[in-house]
């Protein structure tokens, strides 16, 4: 063998263990992202409920189940149980700009606003999770 032959061989060898490494690495990675994704939707499900508390139906809405907010924030919640269980392909940040636009009482005002800073951070780590698994 030439030298050139063995450098190369020798290459592809550390490349190999580097790789590896990386991949199961990555492994730990992705379910500490999973975990984060996990404990970030549990709390965006607190708040939401939270806003499920504090609207109160208008009186347009008073024979009906629900109010323009409740809804809202009720299909906010259910989409993101989906991306909790893996599901990515729901488009949440749609759900929620709908949430902020509907017509809600003065008394949520602050918990959705907590529930635009903290679903920005879901949002963030539902995407590195997606690149993680290579989605």
């Amino acid at each position: 063998m030439t030298h050139k032959s063995l450098f190369i061989i020798l290459v592809f060898s550390i490349c190999g263990l580097i790789k590896t490494n990386y991949v199961f690495g990555g492994e730990d990675h992705c379910s500490a992202i999973k975990h984060s994704i996990n404990e970030q939707a549990d709390r965006l499900i607190d708040l939401i409920d939270s806003i499920e508390t504090c609207s109160q139906p208008y009186e347009s809405f008073r024979d009906k189940v629900f109010s323009s907010l409740k809804y809202r924030s009720n299909r906010l919640k259910k989409c993101v149980n989906m991306v909790q269980e893996g599901n990515f392909g729901f488009d949440c940040s749609r759900e929620l700009r709908k949430t902020l636009r509907s017509q809600g009482d003065k008394n949520c005002v602050s918990q959705l606003n907590e529930i635009k800073i903290d679903f920005k951070y879901f949002l963030d780590l539902s995407l590195e999770y997606k690149t993680c698994l290579g989605l």
